[in-house]
């Protein structure tokens, strides 16, 4: 039988999930991330653009491009994927725990250059699952508290704007 659909005029965020990867094996992690599951392999800077290209083609109007996980920051190709979607003119949004992955002096150097050269356009929003450390830490993992704040403290003295989801 034929379906109903409806027409899509405009796409407010284009979520891209990176893979599901992750250094964290959280309790409650929606997709079961983990540093085994790779289930969902990292999706590719050719993926992402033949995306952003569709967008294009399809005069959607879309705002901003978000990308979550498993972490983001385990995909290699994650500072040129983002470095397209800003070229392209949206906003990014990465969600993060802002550990390691991130804190790698690659992904550093990345982030400050795309915060340098797209100002205002790059946001990072940070899982943090409780203001105290030990909740927190049940959570993600015993010492992920600590690990998360000295990413934050990259992210801040860079100049990076974030938020923080709990």
């Amino acid at each position: 039988e034929t379906r109903a659909s409806v027409s899509l005029l405009s796409l407010q965020t284009l979520w891209i999930n990176t893979g599901t990867l992750c250094n964290l094996t959280c309790a409650n992690c929606y997709i079961e991330s983990s540093p085994t599951n790779d289930r969902l392999v990292y999706i590719t800077e050719a993926e992402v653009n033949s995306f952003l290209e569709e967008i294009a083609v399809s005069s959607l109007k879309t705002n901003e491009i978000g990308f979550t996980g498993g972490e983001p920051f385990m995909n290699p190709e994650i500072i040129e994927i983002t470095r397209r979607a800003l070229v392209a003119g949206y906003a990014v949004l990465i969600l993060t725990n802002a550990m390691l992955p991130m804190m790698r002096p690659t992904m550093r150097a990345g982030i400050a250059e795309l915060n340098a050269a797209f100002p205002g356009k790059l946001t990072l929003r940070i899982s943090l699952d409780h203001w105290d450390e030990p909740r927190h830490d049940a959570e993600r993992g015993q010492g992920s508290f600590a690990k998360t704040l000295k990413g934050m403290d990259f992210l801040r003295d860079t100049g990076v704007p974030m938020a923080v989801a709990g």
